[in-house]
């Protein structure tokens, strides 16, 4: 990693490509934008350095015509790039005579965050819901569940996420009368913090139909109490969606209104670029109406399920790209191999510890995979996969690689989310087959103890738990990695993510040895995962995620107090001023 100080500055200016900007009567002229006291850190070989020869890019550079723009308000104009880096004195020469500066007051300048996997809309919405999220025990999510269900009496449902497996004692779930404690009148469905099940009163299941005779969906399983038959109220996998379905949806205006405000909530924290998980492609079009309606803040790539039609997905990602394919296109499917260790339906090699023959399932038939799979490779379309255990991770590496070699001809960049373990014999193959690791490094952050006594590591036993979250042995291994947040399952804060992949403690600084310390990363690592990696998973690989000649002028600019060398301040620190195509959209 290499720190640049001193007085440096990066000048923007307009792409040849895009066609010009148009300037209204009411905006400046054509000026240059130019960020001066600023740090860089070094993200790859010679991709950040100072140059001694700025007037290289002279060629390069040009007039644009930014506007600062207001909360709200975009003006999706032609597309800016990074002309040069160097010393402010011989940099400032590059620039026209209009200029309009940004002062860094040493603040590391970095690409705008990419985050490879998110729910975007989900966590907009859930923000209108309960949030269990802060709960520590029973009491304290029965009593976040009551708030809510009190200040919401008109409410038909009471709703929320954000339930830990760790409320109740290890191997059991929480109950439909524990939740009728405080909810008894009306059906309350409860999202666990990871969206692999759910936890139902007895209103719930009886709205829904859902009894001692009801069978477990081929995706997923009825907890039942003693007598075998009666649901005692955790729904698990794709049994959640029994009850689910019955939950009134919001209305178009509320999803559009939770939309731009998760969005927008993404911008503040730096983040310019997110590959957003959508359920359908009635969800595609909330995204086409905020970009028609200029109310698009940060660039988004879609994802729609794996299991939509292929021509119908080959019609959506045509018609985007037609539109604005810088600002919103389509990018992939997804897929669920299998589900969580927690509930141990996460999909092992080896048994879960403490059983002789508990290790999962997939969710499908490798016959059922490498048909879906193959239709969206040769179309084109990449396909990510779901995949928290070993045995998922095999399955999605072994079909990527029997399609790739079905169809020769057809070069595509598959990827696979989480791998929250990995087998040593399966790392090498991300590089050879070019799949993305595609991580959430904040799925990882410790307990203060250095030998946690939670579900997910007694489900999976010491050995297993030294291959736990492998960053350090993927890129080792030179496998790509992309790291994203998985919002709302956990915060979208890309600081925090950067902070536990770099030191594998928590915000207290525990355990104080690191847990699993050997897979840690180094800074630059981890901020190439969250930037350049991002952009590779999509294609986007030198136009994006990188601070370079010729790169897209998407950009964050961090508060002083952020030091590379001190991991840590990552904690702490804040994304002061955000830009995007060349334009300050966030900050002075």
């Amino acid at each position: 990693m290499r720190a640049l100080a001193g007085l440096a500055l990066l000048a923007l200016a307009g792409c040849a490509a895009p066609e010009p900007v148009e300037v209204g009567p009411d905006e400046p002229g054509p000026r240059d934008l130019l960020i001066i006291n600023a740090r860089f850190v070094g993200l790859e070989d010679d991709a950040l350095l100072v140059s001694s020869q700025p007037s290289s890019f002279r060629a390069d550079a040009g007039t644009l015509a930014p506007r600062r723009v207001a909360p709200g308000e975009w003006r999706y104009g032609g597309l800016r790039s990074v002309v040069a880096i160097g010393v402010e004195d011989k940099v400032r020469a590059l620039a026209g005579r209009e200029v309009d500066v940004v002062d860094a007051e040493r603040g590391l300048v970095l690409p705008g965050f990419h985050d490879a996997h998110s729910h975007a809309l989900a966590g907009g919405l859930a923000s209108e819901e309960a949030d269990l999220t802060g709960a520590r025990t029973l009491q304290d999510a029965l009593d976040a569940v009551r708030a809510w269900a009190e200040a919401h009496p008109d409410a038909p449902w009471v709703v929320g996420r954000g339930w830990s497996y760790d409320l109740v004692p290890r191997g059991e779930f929480p109950t439909r009368e524990m939740l009728d404690r405080v909810v008894p009148d009306r059906p309350a469905l409860l999202e666990a913090y990871d969206g692999h099940s759910s936890w139902a009163n007895t209103k719930a299941l009886e709205v829904a139909g859902v009894g001692p005779d009801t069978e477990d969906p081929e995706d997923g399983r009825i907890v039942r109490e003693a007598d075998g038959k009666t649901p005692q109220g955790t729904l698990l996998e794709g049994a959640a969606a029994l009850v689910g379905r019955h939950v009134p949806p919001p209305d178009r205006a509320t999803q559009l209104a939770a939309l731009e405000r998760a969005l927008d909530s993404y911008l503040r924290l730096g983040v310019t670029s997110v590959q957003a998980l959508c359920g359908s492609l009635d969800e595609v079009g909330l995204y086409e109406e905020l970009l028609a309606r200029g109310r698009l803040p940060v660039r988004v790539v879609l994802a729609l399920p794996l299991e939509t039609p292929i021509e119908r997905v080959v019609e959506a990602r045509d018609r985007l790209a037609r539109e604005r394919p810088d600002r919103l296109r389509l990018g992939f499917l997804k897929g669920f191999l299998d589900g969580v260790i927690e509930s141990k339906t996460a999909y092992m090699l080896e048994p879960y510890a403490g059983t002789t023959d508990e290790r999962g399932a997939p969710l499908y038939t490798p016959e059922r995979l490498t048909e879906l799979v193959s239709a969206a490779h040769a179309a084109g379309v990449p396909v990510a996969l779901h995949a928290v255990g070993d045995g998922a991770v095999r399955l999605a590496l072994d079909t990527f690689e029997a399609v790739a070699a079905a169809h020769p001809e057809q070069k595509v960049r598959h990827r696979i989310e989480h791998i929250e373990v990995v087998h040593p014999d399966d790392l090498p193959r991300f590089r050879a087959l070019d799949v993305v690791a595609s991580m959430q490094p904040y799925h990882a952050v410790p307990s203060d103890s250095p030998d946690p006594d939670d579900v997910w590591s007694a489900n999976l036993g010491p050995e297993r738990l030294t291959r736990a979250f492998a960053w350090r042995a993927l890129l080792d291994a030179g496998a790509p990695l992309a790291f994203g947040s998985d919002w709302p399952v956990f915060t979208h804060e890309p600081l925090r993510g950067l902070a536990v992949a770099a030191t594998r403690k928590n915000e207290r600084g525990l355990p104080a040895d690191g847990w699993q310390a050997h897979q840690a990363i180094t800074v630059a690592e981890a901020l190439r995962a969250y930037t350049e990696g991002g952009a590779y998973a999509v294609g986007d690989e030198g136009r994006l995620g990188a601070l370079r000649p010729g790169a897209r002028a998407d950009l964050v600019i961090l508060s002083r107090d952020v030091r590379p060398e001190d991991p840590p301040t990552l904690w702490t620190g804040t994304a002061r001023v955000v830009i995007v195509d060349g334009r300050v959209v966030v900050g002075p």
